[in-house]
């Protein structure tokens, strides 16, 4: 005979794709008449939950390996850029690693953005770039190489959470322009946030592109 109990926690999961629909709705209806939104400040909020939760259950089962983040921050970008598209009236489809060809072997972008079927630009987001810090940059150029292939007047952007294990883009000049850190050396759940570059620089980017 089995037991039967209420799983809270299935019914958290069981709940979790209505409370981002309805916190879409809710953003969306408080901002339609503000432009004093924090894109920012509410991605930074949403990783601070989630980092937080994940070293809570890590500490209860122990273990020793944390979740990725990298598919969580995706979403948090891709969701706060759909919410900027429908505020600003833009028009755009965003989408997260859709094909950018048929043929095989071709990239999927963490982020695409569309005007039907135009290409206007992919985002690669990045929790950060320890492992890369030396070859980054050989690995961004190559990606806008395959995107050139594809769309010669789409633009690459990559946006990297947090600066903490690698030191961030220095002084490169496309700072601001392509490369958007949105962390300063501080990792989620540390106090006292400072932010390197605000996500509202590639959301400004982006409607550029889409008024052009």
């Amino acid at each position: 005979m089995s037991l039967k109990f209420e799983d809270e926690y299935a019914n958290a999961l069981d709940n979790l794709a209505s409370a981002l629909k309805r916190s879409y709705e809710q953003i969306k209806q408080t901002s339609t008449f503000s432009n004093e939104f924090d894109y920012s400040q509410a991605i930074a909020n949403r990783l601070r939950a989630f980092y937080s939760s994940q070293s809570a259950v890590n500490i209860f089962l122990g273990k020793q390996v944390a979740q990725a983040g990298s598919d969580f921050f995706v979403e948090i970008v891709l969701f706060f850029l759909k919410l900027f598209n429908d505020l600003e009236n833009l028009g755009l489809k965003i989408a997260s690693e859709r094909p950018l060809q048929t043929k095989r072997n071709t990239i999927r972008p963490d982020i695409n953005v569309w005007r039907g079927d135009e290409l206007l630009a992919i985002i690669e987001c990045k929790t950060q770039l320890g492992w890369h810090r030396q070859n980054w940059d050989e690995h961004f150029q190559y990606r806008e190489h395959k995107l050139k292939e594809v769309s010669e007047n789409a633009k690459i952007f990559l946006v990297v959470m947090t600066s903490c294990n690698w030191g961030g883009f220095g002084n490169d000049s496309r700072v601001g322009e392509q490369l958007f850190c949105l962390l300063n050396e501080k990792w989620p759940t540390d106090d006292f946030l400072t932010l390197d570059s605000p996500i509202e620089q590639l959301f400004d980017k982006v409607r550029a592109i889409a008024c052009v």
